[in-house]
């Protein structure tokens, strides 16, 4: 009765939900290892099943990169939206979406490099709507272009910085405090826009 049980939910994973246990799979990977080094076969071991079970799903390793990354588009996507609502002017929106964005590298610093690194042609066509969407949550029309590109510079590579740990946190210091002092360092002046 048990070999029968087990038969079964190895079945279903082949049939239904087997896409999304591969990509969460893939996910801890990355986040372990990187995503250089991520294999088909060890996300299936991982997952539990067959290492040819992953082909059903997605064509190959390129693509469930790809996958992965618009996951942590949409993903970051969400969180500088929400980042953006709590805002009540263009500098408190501005701090809530630099805090989302360089938490969100933080908090998954092996999808991010994933997310922002070198990727194919075809990698870049699946991923595109999802990182454009990600990427307008982070602008607005009280922003100017160019200022809100600065900041997106910045934030980014402060994000780098800390993930890859280049940047030396003193004790008793907090990654938001320091992106709160990094933000006010750009945007002094606080209620407006940057002049066109």
């Amino acid at each position: 009765m048990g070999e029968t049980e087990d038969s079964h939910l190895s079945d279903g994973y082949h049939h239904r939900d087997l896409k999304p246990v591969l990509i969460a799979a893939a996910r801890r990977l990355i986040e372990a290892e990187g995503h250089d080094r991520l294999s088909l076969r060890e996300v299936a071991r991982q997952a539990g099943v067959s290492a040819m079970a992953p082909y059903r799903h997605v064509e190959n390793r390129e693509a469930l990169l790809a996958e992965l990354a618009a996951e942590g588009f949409r993903e970051l996507g969400a969180a500088l939206k929400t980042a953006t609502e709590q805002g009540v002017d263009p500098r408190s929106r501005s701090l809530a979406q630099a805090q989302a964005y360089v938490g969100f590298a933080c908090a998954n610093p092996g999808l991010f490099r994933l997310m922002v690194g070198p990727l194919n042609p075809a990698q870049k066509q699946r991923i595109a709507a999802d990182a454009e969407a990600a990427h307008a949550m982070g602008a607005g029309p009280d922003i100017d272009p160019d200022l809100g590109r600065a900041r997106w510079a910045l934030v980014h590579g402060l994000s780098m910085l800390i993930i890859d740990g280049r940047l030396a946190i003193a004790p008793g210091d907090t990654v938001p405090a320091i992106v709160t002092r990094t933000v006010a360092a750009l945007w002094p002046v606080a209620g407006t826009a940057h002049p066109a």
